[in-house]
């Protein structure tokens, strides 16, 4: 199976971009992986929350990516349902996208 993503348009919150639940739960993974790699090698303190918020901005542009392919295209649909975490996990982990 080929994943053909073009990962500089999800970063720029391309609206063409969707992904389907296979990325979203790929890209989960390694963000995670990469966060807890750093959080050991980087001391805690400041460092530690610039690290964060680093990964916090592409993880939130694989979220709309991923919320485009289930059919939302307002800003408010992506808000609550990246606030709305429960809710928003399980819409883009595991109910299908949009043909």
């Amino acid at each position: 199976m080929v994943i053909e993503m073009d990962i500089m348009e999800i970063l720029k919150f391309s609206s063409e971009e969707k992904i389907t639940r296979m990325t979203w739960w790929l890209s989960g993974l390694a963000f995670g992986v990469i966060n807890m790699i750093l959080g050991m090698v980087i001391p805690a303190g400041i460092a530690t929350n610039i690290v964060g918020l680093l990964i916090l901005v592409p993880a939130i542009a694989f979220w709309v990516a991923r919320l485009r392919d289930r059919g939302h295209t307002e800003p408010l649909a992506f808000a609550l349902r990246i606030i709305l975490v429960p809710w928003g996990f399980i819409e883009c982990g595991f109910l299908a996208g949009t043909e």
